[in-house]
């Protein structure tokens, strides 16, 4: 696998379509494209982002969409050695403006004119017909394994997103971890609904072009017709999904995802814990199949993977680093490595990022001897990683740590809610206090507040027990999937406080959004 690291997902798909031009690399808008078209539409690619003036080291701004057009535009900046800089689909265009003048792009690919931005290049293919694979004259990919590759954006809520540059060598190494890890296979059909903006999609994209496998996009899971259509249209034998995306799809169909059951071979999800419920659903409607988590950051992705396929519950445990990582744990006040117990995860390794474009402030504060340095609270144990939330995010109650990750878990287990979400808010008295957010399933509400509150006495120590609950229509979440925290924590600002004497949990307030 070194011999991988050292190349890019631009040559695998250039020798891929020497070898089996034929061979089905892509599923887009529900027709197949193979390995020689998408070889060729790349090329075609580059020569008009050349034309525009883009070179080796120039950065191209391009945006993100499940077709042909934008996966080859991707690939076709990868062979001229530029760098590519994905966002996301609906940015308005004022922020696209910002974000090519803030990277300083050479010009910016998408399927209009974006206002403000001279050098737009239109995002599309401008042929249809099956050509010849890889011909005379075609550009080889001649890029350096430590050159940059890619700026992708961080998926802050708040504020202004990091721009995380990453090399060549760091993609691959993230493609190679996934490899080891889930064991794909070149007669692979993965199914990628996510948005390859995203360092999770767009990761899973590049390990199936990476293989010579076959790769689905489809926008979202909105549309359950359009992902079980595919599943059973193209055979897809894998799904790449965030945990939200799992919830909807158990919580709207059941157990039908337990038809494909003979088909899957593996569920990989990431960018998120994934509660101990849906871990059980799915054990239970594909018992057959390999049951991946993932953990990581934009800042250096896959670099620990558990398989809960067959193995007793912890949502903590996030599995051993992969192939390519390195996982330390440190004090979180000084910096030096911990021989045991909990402190902040530092994530190195050929995977990890060269540092934020633009920032050196930044870099300096997150990136130390090569090591990325979350904000993640975790711990080593038997070679495994077990990660208790974000440091910010856990509460000091009593003298006690919480995260409320922990608590997601276990109130998630609860009969009455579709899904829940904690988080830590100040107490005038005892410095910290943990706040609930459901949502209800369908009944009484005023019974299942009860239930409710009579299964977290059960089933929580005292301290974990949540201050308040209160109810949410949805629970508000990043576009990626992930809890969106810090919107939650305006929602408390806004309720005020209403706590009985004792701390335990009551329904106090009820919020439609």
């Amino acid at each position: 696998m070194d011999s991988l690291i050292e190349t890019s997902v631009a040559a695998r798909v250039r020798a891929h379509a020497r070898q089996r031009p034929g061979k089905t690399a892509l599923i887009v808008e529900d027709r197949e494209v193979s390995y020689g078209l998408l070889w060729r539409a790349s090329v075609d690619a580059a020569r008009r982002i050349s034309a525009c003036g883009a070179g080796a080291g120039e950065r191209v701004v391009l945006q993100a969409s499940h077709t042909l057009a934008y996966v080859a535009a991707y690939l076709g900046i990868t062979l001229l050695g530029a760098v590519a800089v994905p966002y996301e689909h609906d940015l308005p265009d004022s922020a696209v403006a910002e974000l090519a003048e803030r990277v300083g792009a050479a010009c910016v690919m998408a399927d209009h004119q974006v206002e403000g931005v001279p050098a737009t290049l239109a995002m599309e293919v401008p042929f249809d017909a099956e050509p010849a694979c890889v011909q005379e004259g075609d550009p080889v990919p001649a890029t350096v394994a430590g050159d940059l590759a890619e700026l992708l954006l961080t998926t802050g809520t708040t504020g202004r997103s990091k721009v995380v540059a990453l090399s060549h060598r760091a993609v691959m190494s993230v493609v190679t971890n996934i490899i080891c890890a889930t064991g794909i296979e070149e007669d692979n059909v993965s199914l990628v609904p996510m948005p390859l903006n995203h360092v999770f999609a767009l990761r899973r994209l590049q390990t199936g072009l990476t293989m010579g496998a076959t790769v689905v996009l489809i926008n979202g899971v909105v549309s359950l017709k359009k992902v079980f259509g595919a599943l059973k249209a193209y055979g897809v034998t894998s799904l790449a999904l965030v945990p939200s995306a799992l919830a909807f799809i158990e919580r709207t169909t059941k157990d039908f995802l337990g038809k494909f059951a003979g088909q899957i071979r593996y569920v990989e999800s990431s960018s998120a814990p994934l509660p101990s419920a849906t871990r059980a659903w799915l054990r239970g409607v594909l018992p057959q199949s390999r049951l991946y988590n993932s953990y990581g950051c934009t800042e250096s992705t896959a670099c620990c993977m558990v398989e809960y396929s067959h193995r007793a519950d912890d949502v903590a445990c996030v599995g051993s680093p992969c192939a390519t990582a390195e996982i330390k744990i440190l004090d979180p006040a000084s910096g030096e490595p911990l021989e045991s117990g909990y402190g902040r995860v530092a994530i190195g390794g050929t995977g990890v990022m060269e540092g934020y474009w633009g920032d050196e402030e930044a870099t300096a504060a997150t990136l130390a001897d090569g090591m990325v340095l979350t904000n993640d609270l975790g711990c080593l144990r038997e070679g495994e990683l077990y990660v208790q939330g974000r440091l910010d995010d856990v509460a000091i109650i009593g003298g006690n740590n919480v995260s409320p990750v922990e608590v997601e878990d276990e109130i998630n287990r609860f009969d009455g809610i579709s899904e829940c979400a904690c988080v830590k808010a100040s107490d005038p008295i005892s410095g910290d206090r943990l706040v609930l957010f459901v949502v209800w399933d369908d009944g009484d509400e005023d019974v299942r507040g009860a239930r409710l509150t009579a299964y977290m006495r059960d089933h929580l120590e005292a301290y974990k027990i949540p201050s308040e609950v209160h109810r949410l229509a949805a629970i508000p979440r990043t576009y990626n999937g992930k809890i969106d925290r810090k919107e939650l924590a305006r929602l408390i600002d806004g309720c005020g406080s209403a706590r009985d004497s004792e701390g335990s949990a009551k329904q106090v307030h009820e919020e439609e959004r």
